[in-house]
């Protein structure tokens, strides 16, 4: 069964961490949480803006 990530996690020591990281193709944000293993997202930095996209 997938978990629920609308529900909040206890408090804990967890850190989050965010990054540029640039190369031949552009930059790309990434966001990632370092107490978990393969908790993180990657986006361009070029994302369209929500409130332009409307």
């Amino acid at each position: 069964m997938a978990q629920d990530t609308a529900t909040s996690a206890p408090d804990s020591d967890c850190e989050v961490m965010a990054s540029v990281d640039s190369h031949a193709d552009g930059e790309r944000l990434i966001i990632a949480e370092l107490c978990r293993d393969d908790a993180w997202l990657s986006m361009p930095t070029d994302a369209t803006v929500a409130a332009e996209w409307r």
